[in-house]
């Protein structure tokens, strides 16, 4: 028998990726665990996963990209190729894989009207590979307090002159907080409150009054409204000492009122980022008023504008090729093993219920050549894709021909298949420990008996809803600046938004991706959106034998997505409307002739949209994950499982920053490794809280860790 811990990873998206990566990444590792992961499905990815489509377009489940305060995310990704040392080609490379961008576009709703709002930033020289010098409290305040300095006036509108002194006033306010948060927030909270409460109080009234008249000073009150009631609130809440997870008990908006932020600051693009990045809006209703926790809310605001290099950064590919494939790569030649085609239908307890004793799952196909592990990867201009489906040709006959005919998505929870096998994992015999990286979505129909026999996970589900989100990809025959997109980009920048028209507000055109693709010279487009938001979740979710559903869902994205677009572009692109192109006419809508068609014959007016790309993410593994008023506590530790040989992995877990994304995923990843082996050092797990920070407080009173820090854990080196 094997002396090496048998460690059987449920899940193949980030999380389950991160948990095998951390865990592999300590010399010796293969001495002391055998690692298999078992996912459903032929790619992994989980919400991140992407694939090719006709003519090898990419296929994404929305738009994603990295911050630059991804502090985890992008070093792991630096190393990740440096580790692979690729031979020279497209994708070879930490630079070619992430590229840097430093604008975001807002878009601001004044007077009964939709109005760009550009937001550059300066690029820094700290490295994507090394995050320590901004993960550190005071530094996140520094930073926020050096962008208001920054960008106070960085309006194209010049200030009138009989509003100058207003402005002089605005400026002079921000120098004192300069030298106020020079020496921490704690030295100069005193100045900071004085400064708040004498100066800019009467000033803020003055600005209020000319804001609907003067867009450089509207959004010159925006920003230090914003600014100071984040800084108020930091220091009236004594978050230094009290943590973030001291105020999550309040939403977002009461607590930036509660400290003095107006009502039109909070309905402004600069409150909203968050909350749209983040999808918190009940049942993914974005009529409703967005609930998100007023420390998850802070935490990801104010680490924003600590990036590393860049503001954002985006993929030099699809997320699939840029970074899934490489992931995998590198695992599989490190010695991780991956059982695809396995979809875990039901973990199951001890007599006593104190640890897992078994996980029961599908085998959805079986493989023309067992003593052979699948090989899911294709390649495209030189580059490891995701294939639309699987490969068929590794599959039994039997599986592979109804799958093919049927045009089965292996994905989907409602696909009517029958698994022509089943298979037990038993505790023991084929695993010593469980690293659960499933979302948490699907848990009421594979955690039953945990939430059964644990009141903290049926409360950990009940408490952290997940919604609904919708994507839509369309390939345009002119370019950005021929359809109207302003401003000018920079090498550094490219068309983003997140505050756009609602539901799908977020989007991106990602040109840069085209030539990873596969268009006829004469018929290839010159620009490529994105888009994507929230979907409303008005009905109950049927049954899974309700097959028809996903079809009824994706209808459903399809005619809004067409809707959307009748709408909505004439703001964004006021040169791609049938009023630009054939006036007279509609000068909101999209002139859908613009649209890339290679059928044969290719469509006319809105029946082009036929050969673009949309999708419904409602499968119980897609649904994003919210952070509402009042669930942190909620959230598990990885270690905390309550279960003996069972470990938590995934953006559901606690991980300090609570946010449904690819860099809190890859948080529960470390942590994962952590609870089995203590490495990485939590001081290395960057924004996660291991210590007070002064004698006396305490940041988590969550139970203890695995392998205690030191009181006050120093940095890494």
């Amino acid at each position: 028998m094997s002396s090496k811990q048998r460690i059987s990873i449920l899940g193949g998206g980030i999380g389950a990726l991160a948990s095998a990566y951390f865990i592999t990444d300590q010399p010796g590792w293969e001495e002391r665990f055998e690692i298999t992961i078992h996912t459903m499905g032929w790619r992994l990815g989980g919400k991140c996963a992407s694939s090719r489509g006709p003519n090898q377009r990419i296929e994404e489940h929305g738009i994603h990209g990295f911050m630059g305060s991804y502090y985890n995310a992008l070093p792991l990704v630096a190393r990740l190729y440096d580790e692979l040392k690729r031979p020279p080609g497209p994708l070879s490379t930490f630079e070619q894989a992430m590229v840097p961008v430093n604008l975001a576009m807002q878009w601001e709703w004044h007077g009964n009207k939709l109005h760009a709002w550009p937001q550059r930033f300066q690029p820094n020289s700290h490295s994507p590979r090394d995050p320590v010098p901004l993960n550190d409290f005071g530094a996140q305040v520094a930073r926020l307090v050096e962008w208001l300095h920054d960008h106070l006036d960085d309006s194209d509108a010049p200030i009138p002159h009989e509003h100058a002194g207003h402005a002089s006033a605005a400026r002079a306010l921000v120098a004192r907080l300069r030298e106020g948060v020079k020496h921490g927030l704690e030295a100069g909270a005193h100045l900071l409150i004085e400064v708040i409460d004498l100066v800019w109080i009467p000033l803020r009234e003055a600005l209020i009054a000319l804001a609907e008249s003067c867009t450089p000073l509207r959004h010159m009150f925006f920003k230090l409204d914003f600014v100071l009631a984040m800084l108020k609130g930091l220091v009236k809440d004594d978050i230094p000492r009290r943590g973030y997870d001291s105020i999550d008990h309040l939403n977002w908006t009461d607590w930036l009122l509660a400290h003095g932020a107006h009502p039109l600051t909070l309905a402004s693009p600069l409150a909203m980022t968050t909350i749209n990045i983040t999808y918190n809006n009940p049942h993914g209703d974005t009529s409703r008023h967005s609930q998100m926790a007023a420390g998850v809310y802070a935490r990801w605001t104010l680490r924003g504008l600590s990036y590393m290099g860049s503001f954002l950064w985006r993929f030099g590919a699809g997320t699939g090729e840029s970074i899934i494939a490489p992931l995998y790569e590198l695992l599989v030649r490190r010695g991780v093993r991956f059982a695809f085609f396995h979809k875990v239908t039901h973990l199951a307890l001890t007599a006593d219920k104190r640890a897992i004793s078994a996980v029961e799952i599908d085998v959805q196909a079986r493989l023309k050549d067992p003593s052979r592990a699948y090989s899911p990867m294709i390649e495209v201009k030189g580059v490891p894709s995701w294939p639309r489906r699987p490969l068929y040709d590794q599959l039994h006959p039997e599986d592979a021909e109804p799958l093919a005919a049927g045009d089965v998505d292996l994905e989907s929870w409602w696909n009517g298949w029958v698994s022509p096998q089943k298979r037990t994992l038993r505790a023991g015999d084929d695993f010593d420990t469980v690293i659960l990286a499933i979302s948490i979505g699907a848990f009421p129909h594979i955690c039953t008996e945990l939430m059964e026999a644990r009141p903290q996970w049926r409360d950990m589900v009940e408490r952290l809803p997940t919604v609904m989100t919708q994507a839509m990809q369309i390939w345009l025959s002119k370019d950005l600046e021929s359809c109207g997109w302003t401003p000018k980009l920079k090498p550094d920048e490219m068309a983003v938004s997140a505050t756009y028209l609602y539901p799908q507000n977020g989007n991106t055109e990602f040109v840069d991706l085209i030539p990873f693709e596969d268009w006829p010279a004469q018929n290839t487009p010159r620009s490529l959106w994105y888009f994507c938001g929230l979907m409303a979740e008005d009905d109950e979710v049927p049954d899974f034998s309700d097959t028809s559903y996903p079809r009824r869902m994706s209808d459903r994205v399809k005619y809004q997505s067409i809707q959307y677009l009748q709408t909505a572009i004439g703001p964004m692109l006021p040169k791609a409307t049938p009023n630009a192109n054939h006036p007279p006419g509609d000068p909101m809508g999209l002139d859908f002739s613009l649209l890339v068609d290679l059928r044969e014959p290719a469509a006319d007016g809105i029946r082009r949209f036929d050969a673009q790309f949309w999708r419904a993410n409602i499968d119980p593994t897609e649904r994003y994950v919210t952070s509402p008023p009042g669930s942190v506590d909620y959230r598990l530790d990885s270690w905390a499982s309550t279960f003996d040989n069972l470990v938590l992995a995934g953006d559901w877990i606690y991980t300090g920053l609570n946010v449904g994304s690819f860099e809190g995923t890859v948080m529960s990843g470390k942590l994962a490794s952590y609870t089995l082996t203590a490495q990485p050092p939590l001081a290395t797990i960057f924004g996660y809280p291991t210590a007070p920070n002064a004698p006396g407080e305490t940041w988590r009173p969550r139970g203890a860790y695995p392998h205690p820090p030191p009181p006050h854990e120093p940095p890494p080196p």
